[in-house]
């Protein structure tokens, strides 16, 4: 695993909220689903991460940094 990859999953986590959604039903089975070669150990870190943070930090960032086709 690359600090590569966790980035991209934290960015996505930040900027696209249907994938934010999807990661509170189960955030290592949607990794998986999407190519997001996590060992168990970052996996249990990124879990661990409270989600709703990440509902409010996106308040804060220019819309335009969205995933295209969302609110």
């Amino acid at each position: 695993m690359s600090q590569e990859a966790v980035e991209r999953l934290l960015g996505r986590l930040l900027t696209d909220e249907r994938f934010r959604e999807q990661a509170r039903d189960g955030l290592g089975t949607l990794c998986r689903q999407e190519g997001y070669p996590l060992t168990p150990e970052e996996l249990q870190l990124v879990a661990t991460t409270d989600l709703i943070k990440f509902n409010d930090l996106k308040n804060h960032i220019n819309p335009g940094l969205r995933r295209a086709g969302l609110k």
